[in-house]
């Protein structure tokens, strides 16, 4: 349905069918809102945006086919103005940042009182930003990261960073190994040194550690 203009408009991407009505209910119901419509699939937002103009998006990021990080980059590559907002369960650093990164303006751990969603929803249309406490904390300690994280990156070579800068831009195995002209054998490879050398064990704690750490000078293979 057409937005008002005089509330803030705002559009519902959640695959769980009894949260997405809960939200789109909560929305209409309340002073100051309009929920221009109701989405399972990151697709079908984006095929809906230009027809509904919303002001805010809230975001899911477990979503069947596309992700919510990829809805995250491709709505901010398209349609910048609009204010995206991460409302999920997941609070830990692999979710967090990725989402950030892709441009996220806010970050909610569900479970967050309606009325707290309601102001975080205010602060973000009128440019500012939002994220439950938890969430905050964790950018706090990331742009306070020490320096051992940093040290840790360093010890990767330069194809090792590459890998994972791939990596955490949401390439698959094979889109980084085409990108790199090896075989996706070659990308396992690197990845597993990749897990030695930062301690993780899966590519989803490499990629927290890169973006919650500063960044190494570039170095040669």
């Amino acid at each position: 349905m057409p937005a008002d203009r005089a509330r803030i408009a705002v559009m519902v991407l959640e695959d769980d069918a009894g949260t997405r009505n809960a939200l789109g209910a909560l929305f209409n119901g309340s002073p100051g809102f309009v929920c221009t419509g109701l989405h399972a699939t990151a697709r079908d937002a984006l095929s809906r945006i230009p027809a509904e103009k919303p002001d805010v998006i809230l975001v899911d990021l477990h979503l069947p086919g596309m992700s919510g990080v990829e809805f995250l980059r491709a709505c901010r590559l398209r349609h910048p103005r609009i204010q995206l907002v991460v409302l999920t369960i997941h609070d830990a650093p692999e979710y967090v940042f990725p989402a950030l990164q892709a441009g996220a303006t806010g970050y909610l751990v569900k479970g967050i009182p309606p009325a707290r969603l309601l102001e975080a929803v205010v602060e973000v249309a009128a440019g500012g930003s939002w994220m439950s406490g938890q969430i905050a904390r964790q950018v706090l300690n990331a742009l306070q990261a020490p320096p051992a994280r940093a040290r840790e990156l360093a010890t990767l070579t330069g194809r090792e960073l590459e890998v994972l800068e791939s990596l955490s831009g949401g390439l698959r195995y094979e889109e980084i190994a085409g990108r790199l002209g090896v075989s996706a054998r070659t990308v396992n490879t690197h990845l597993q040194r990749i897990y030695r050398k930062l301690h993780v064990h899966s590519a989803a704690g490499a990629v927290a550690k890169l973006l919650q750490s500063p960044r190494p000078p570039p170095r040669l293979n």
